[in-house]
């Protein structure tokens, strides 16, 4: 059934949504970029911050740790005061990464002085970013948090000035004179979500397709072994659906699908995702976890994400049940997350990987008809990529040639 989606995703839940990726292999960081959203709101209205300035403060504190490619770097955030020459990089790549496009470009300034110490020069947004965020990483998430606010505040106030602006340190202190903020903190409700306008702000489908291109960068900088599988995926599922005649904008959203289908590897250990030959058992059920957090991530987007979610995330599931993570059968399967299931293999089929080179026409062509002898994906479809390989070849070793 050829039906056109559309996606009502308000930024700040994207954003949320797409933050949680990268923090969920290491349950410290959980939520981490949504925690220090919550304390910079709260901090910018204790500091009188007009609605304009709170949006782009919530906005940069979920972008804050965008540059953040490695397991690594993640923990030496953890630090509490870490060394400028580890935590810098990150703050650079993040910039960077917000620079280049339209929709996010004025976060990035933000984003790369977030780490700054305390001058008087320093602009109030990084300033408030830079207190939430070690406000989160003093934080023990294993003892109640109101038993930690006198040694939190006496931390601060021996850092005010030398790290940390005694502006944003003030108003921690009155801040943490209520209860229910740390308890908020604690439980995840966070009040961002429901105050303003500019908050509610509907992603035109251009805005969604920067920032999905924007999340195939992490994705496909996990890892050089796999670098610009997304993309090559993307383009692979476009010339299909182009193919069938969908129209252009159902196109453009089975390809913005294509770029969030493997979002969910943000959340696989990075030994993994860079381990240069085949996995082994072990390995193969932890990457198998990648499915299930795209379809999640996705989902949580807006009310009406949950199609979209299903055409990105259900590349691994089979029409004969035996596919993964939910064991979904061909009755569930819509046309589009068929279509993904074959354009992902075609393309994994025929990149170049440290341990095998990209397959042959012929070989693909085998594997691809194994598929479908074996009632793993649609034979109708199947067809339409057999009969226009030359093309996907050439679409994939473009992206293969960029990595």
């Amino acid at each position: 059934m050829n039906v056109l989606i559309r996606i009502e995703a308000d930024l700040i839940s994207t954003l949320a949504s797409f933050s949680r990726a990268a923090d969920l292999n290491n349950l410290t960081f959980l939520a981490h970029a949504e925690r220090v959203a919550h304390t910079s709101f709260r901090l910018g209205k204790a500091l009188t911050l007009g609605q304009g300035e709170l949006t782009e403060l919530v906005l940069s504190a979920l972008l804050h740790d965008i540059g953040v490619m490695t397991d690594a770097e993640q923990l030496w955030l953890a630090d509490l005061e870490p060394k400028a020459s580890k935590i810098s990089p990150h703050c650079r790549k993040g910039h960077s990464l917000l620079q280049s496009t339209q929709t996010f470009g004025s976060f990035a300034l933000n984003v790369l002085e977030h780490h700054d110490y305390y001058s008087s020069d320093l602009r109030i947004i990084p300033a408030i970013i830079h207190v939430a965020d070690r406000v989160d990483m003093l934080l023990n998430k294993k003892l109640y948090s109101l038993a930690q606010v006198e040694s939190l505040l006496q931390y601060f106030k021996r850092k005010a000035r030398r790290i940390f602006s005694p502006d944003v340190v003030d108003a921690l202190h009155g801040l943490a004179q209520i209860p229910s903020f740390w308890l908020d903190l604690e439980y995840g409700r966070y009040h961002f979500f429901d105050d303003g306008e500019d908050f509610k702000r509907v992603l035109s489908l251009e805005e969604l397709e920067e920032l999905a291109q924007l999340m195939t960068i992490l994705v496909d900088s996990k890892s050089p072994f796999t670098g610009h599988h997304s993309q090559g995926v993307t383009n692979v599922v476009g010339l299909l659906a182009t193919k069938l005649h969908m129209p252009e904008e159902k196109v453009r959203m089975i390809k913005i699908a294509g770029l969030l289908h493997d979002i969910g590897k943000l959340a696989i250990p990075d030994e993994i995702l860079m381990y240069p030959g085949p996995l082994s058992k072990q390995q193969r059920t932890v990457m198998k976890q990648h499915t299930y957090h795209t379809y999640h991530l996705i989902k949580g987007i807006g009310p009406d994400a949950k199609g979209l979610a299903g055409w990105a995330a259900f590349h691994h599931e089979r029409l004969n049940g035996t596919g993964y993570p939910f064991g979904l059968s061909a009755p569930d399967l819509e046309l589009e997350a068929r279509l993904m299931a074959v354009a992902d293999i075609t393309a994994s089929l025929l990149e170049t990987r440290p341990y095998r080179e990209g397959m042959s026409q012929d070989k693909v062509r085998q594997i691809l008809h194994n598929n479908v002898n074996a009632g793993h994906i649609d034979a109708e479809l199947t067809d339409v990529a057999i009969a226009h390989l030359d093309e996907i070849i050439e679409l994939v070793n473009t992206c293969n040639q960029s990595v």
